[in-house]
């Protein structure tokens, strides 16, 4: 798997500069002036590849005991 690195804080921007396919995750800290990552996204996602890690959690592996009942 190619290692993933984090976009460029040239990248970044403000909701009213966003455009389409550019990363919707909020890198700042003072949420009334979101600044967004603006890394570049694959089609149909809303992050970057950087960023699509922090979102998405890694499923569960079938038969770990995760959602088992005891009987």
């Amino acid at each position: 798997m190619p290692e993933i690195s984090e976009p460029s804080p040239q990248t970044r921007t403000s909701l009213f500069k966003l455009q389409a396919r550019q990363c919707r995750f909020i890198v700042s800290e003072d949420q009334s002036q979101a600044i967004f990552c603006g890394g570049e996204t694959q089609e149909g996602s809303s992050w970057c590849p950087w960023h699509r890690r922090l979102v998405y959690a890694k499923p569960l592996m079938a038969g770990s005991g995760a959602g088992k009942r005891s009987a």
